[in-house]
């Protein structure tokens, strides 16, 4: 089914908003039940330390994190100095008063997708009635609210996300792992009653939303992935959530459905690794004395970077002709034992040598050491590449005061606790500051998530999922920063930045992804 420009342009504008609402609904549930709303309602200026002085059953970490989300929806205006975090709300607050109830209602529909999630995946889905009822509920709210313009063009696609989007992540995942064909499903009755509520099928077929949004589902994939932190939000932000970082009897993350994650990320990166090839080919066309030895890939998780990066040296560069004489090192280095084995196994699969050594990205030193104990080789010796990882490191409280010009609007916990924003900095300075011996020769290689300005993002709503990223990583003690933030950490680490190997995405004004080369 073909579409217009402008067709596809709305259609990704509506999937950004769903991921939004999902990152929001659980916490406005929140934040209402403890009348949080209230004492913002009357108290129009005020900061997090005023808003915990009046609430202390919150963790000051976690609730700035929810703070700041609805600040990236223009609800409330957030602001970060050396000293403290400001809130205040905007002239939207009122208009988003009146529409709660729609929000609290909405977020049982968490608890619903956990229990299927979690469940051994049968189709015909049951309990299809009850999603149902929702999406009756929406089509009547929308009737009833047809001249509010913020419900129909932001609220209204918040909920229908809530309802829609883990769906889609269900059967799509499930299609992928079963290898079965996702369009079966719409010859389940009750399914096709649902998705013509949300309008999503015609009565024959398909509607264009419909079509565009079952081919996309794996773009909801990352934020969906994240149903077990919406579904147990109030333990998040009042509660003991420490068993959640732990792992259960099987080594399954309990913060995370980690196989809907890897799939939903795998489908939604292929135009940035474009560019990250393009890096690759450039550095394996160089004459054999300038070529690193190998390339270690930090959170290597299955190995599809390392498979992927073998094939490309083999298929597109000159080191092809030069790997009987010059062999290739590859190594995958993960934190998680089972990752390794992963990475060994499905490499040995793909009939690509590889060796595996269990590493910490917060301690080069340590990696280095097992490479040349296990492998006779440096790690200044081989290319770094990762990909998705620095912000996702173990948080080391920094021994050094931040000196740098900027500070990051992002807000940032470590097991609920509140961390400053310059002992973010800081401690991002002295992690690289670890790396540098291990990259002045042959560079590091990544691709890296970032935040953006709560304002920034209230201006551009619906053409960033920035919303979602923040709140996913903030309640999981990840530590994304903007991405000016980021090159000045790494600046401030005396390491060089390519200029020629520097790519950010999707824009300028709004930089949620960068590609940078630095040694």
């Amino acid at each position: 089914m073909s579409l217009t420009r402008e067709e596809k342009r709305a259609f990704r504008s509506l999937l950004f908003k769903h991921q939004d609402g999902i990152a929001i609904t659980s916490i406005i549930a929140t934040l209402e039940q403890h009348s949080v709303f209230d004492f913002l309602a009357a108290n129009t200026s005020t900061s997090v330390a005023t808003i915990l002085e009046k609430f202390p059953v919150f963790h000051a970490g976690y609730l700035t994190v929810a703070l700041r989300s609805l600040a990236s929806q223009g609800i409330l205006n957030y602001s970060v100095t050396k000293s403290e975090i400001q809130i205040e709300t905007t002239s939207k607050f009122i208009a988003f008063e009146r529409h709660i109830t729609h929000y609290v209602h909405f977020n049982s529909l968490f608890a619903h997708y956990y229990d299927l999630f979690t469940r051994p995946f049968q189709f015909s889905l049951i309990q299809t009635e009850k999603l149902a009822a929702y999406a009756s509920y929406l089509a009547n709210a929308k009737k009833a609210l047809q001249t509010d313009a913020y419900f129909q063009v932001e609220i209204a696609m918040h909920l229908e996300g809530v309802l829609l989007a883990p769906l889609l992540v269900y059967l799509g995942y499930h299609a992928d792992l079963e290898n079965l064909d996702r369009y079966s499903f719409l010859e389940d009755a009750s399914l096709l009653k649902l998705f013509s509520l949300l309008e999503l099928y015609d009565g024959n077929s398909l509607t264009k939303k419909g079509d565009f949004l079952f081919a996309k589902s794996y773009a909801y994939g990352v934020t969906v992935s994240y149903t077990p932190i919406m579904r147990h939000m109030e333990t998040y932000l009042t509660g003991d959530f420490h068993p959640f970082f732990t792992q259960d009897h099987l080594g399954n993350e309990q913060h995370v459905f980690r196989g809907v994650n890897v799939w939903g990320s795998g489908g939604s990166h292929a135009t940035y690794f474009n560019k990250f090839d393009a890096v690759l080919v450039d550095i394996f066309n160089k004459p054999l004395s300038e070529q690193p030895k190998g390339i270690i890939d930090v959170g290597c998780g299955n190995g599809a970077l390392l498979e992927h990066i073998f094939d490309l040296i083999w298929n597109q560069t000159q080191r092809r002709d030069d790997l009987g004489d010059n062999k290739l090192i590859l190594v995958g280095a993960d934190y998680n034992k089972e990752a390794l084995l992963s990475t060994k196994r499905n490499l040995e699969k793909a009939n690509v040598w590889a060796e595996v050594v269990w590493g910490d990205i917060g301690n080069p030193a340590e990696i280095d050491r097992k490479l040349q104990e296990l492998y006779n080789v440096k790690l200044e010796e081989l290319l770094n590449v990762r990909s998705f990882l620095d912000h996702n490191r173990p948080f080391n409280t920094p021994k050094g005061t931040y000196t740098g010009d900027l500070l990051s609007t992002g807000a940032f916990a470590h097991r609920g606790k509140l961390l400053h924003n310059s002992d973010v900095a800081q401690s991002l300075v002295e992690h690289f500051q670890k790396w540098k011996p291990y990259i002045q020769y042959h560079g590091l290689l990544f691709i890296e998530l970032h935040t953006v300005s709560p304002t920034i993002v209230s201006q551009n709503l619906g053409k960033t999922p920035c919303t979602a990223y923040d709140v996913t990583h903030g309640f999981s003690d990840q530590y994304i920063v903007e991405l000016d933030v980021f090159l000045e950490a790494i600046s401030k680490a005396d390491i060089s930045i390519d200029p020629t190997h520097s790519y950010r995405f999707p824009s300028e004004e709004i930089s949620t992804i960068s590609i940078n080369l630095i040694q």
